[in-house]
């Protein structure tokens, strides 16, 4: 696993996928998630031509701890990494919690983008609300401002259960409350173990690192939305329960350039799992009409 130490001192992970020779891609994981999650689209780069590159965001995995850590820190980070990799240009992609990475990358360095994905993207929360989240993510955010001393104990469950195999009656449960496609994408064992380890791997950086990149999504990230003038494509499934499509839909409108294909049939893990061949072929020009574009 390569680190690049940045001109902080800090340490950044990541893990190469794809094509080693191909057109460079920035792949931002979710939350709770990690660089490992980059696996998902290790078949695209290779199909595609692409250098996958996937970042463990600081304090998760093995990437070092940045206090007081905003959105728009982001992008001077990855101007670094770009430097290291000695690319001018490149792709962008996140998927659900790393959404508001690829925004500001499309806000801080349109110049350096050859184009910039967003699969099931979180929208800024404080200019959404939360009311239609789902209750796990509603609960994590409570928990964070009223009870911050539960929170590492309520982790460590959580990275409990990601180790579960997908026959435990936990994890049929859980699945019993997602949409069939959902139930379809976690029913992959090669699938499974990509998106459970990626997600045990975040949550075991500790409460203080997970705290902090999720406090992220409720902040004022400092962006002008309107002023964001790169197509950004958002892809999102109409059956996402822990993103409801309402809520992007809300926040897309405000992107002058932006675009929002929803797909009727397809859930919040669905989407990057099965779906995320096409879209990323789709995302560089070498496949169209995934879906239904709003």
């Amino acid at each position: 696993m390569p680190f690049l130490t940045l001109q902080s001192g800090r340490k950044l992970a990541y893990e190469e996928y794809g094509d080693p020779a191909g057109t460079p891609l920035l792949y931002f994981h979710g939350w709770p998630g990690s660089r490992l999650q980059g696996e998902l689209f290790h078949p695209s780069g290779v199909e595609h031509g692409l250098r996958i590159i996937a970042c463990d965001r600081p304090g998760l995995g093995k990437s070092d701890f940045q206090p007081g850590r905003q959105l728009l820190d982001w992008p001077p980070v990855m101007r670094e990494l770009a430097a290291h990799l000695q690319a001018d240009q490149f792709h962008v992609l996140g998927v659900s919690g790393g959404g508001p990475y690829v925004l500001a990358m499309a806000h801080a360095m349109p110049e350096r983008l050859l184009s910039a994905g967003v699969i099931c993207g979180a929208p800024p929360l404080k200019l959404v609300g939360t009311q239609e989240l789902m209750w796990t993510y509603k609960l994590a955010l409570w928990g964070q401002r009223h009870m911050p001393l539960l929170l590492g104990p309520g982790l460590a469950v959580a990275a409990r259960f990601l180790g579960l195999p997908r026959d435990h009656r936990a994890t049929r449960l859980y699945m019993k409350q997602q949409c069939e496609r959902d139930r379809e994408a976690m029913s992959d064992a090669e699938l499974f173990r990509i998106m459970t380890s990626a997600g045990r791997e975040s949550l075991l950086s500790g409460a203080k690192a997970v705290s902090t990149d999720g406090n992220i999504y409720s902040s004022d990230w400092g962006i002008d939305l309107e002023t964001v003038q790169f197509p950004v494509r958002y892809w999102h499934g109409a059956r996402d329960n822990n993103i409801p499509p309402a809520l992007v839909e809300r926040f897309v409108k405000r992107l002058p350039q932006a675009t929002l294909t929803i797909l009727p049939e397809e859930g919040h893990y669905s989407l990057p799992m099965l779906c995320g061949g096409q879209i990323v072929a789709e995302l560089v020009g070498k496949k169209v009409g995934v879906g239904v574009e709003e």
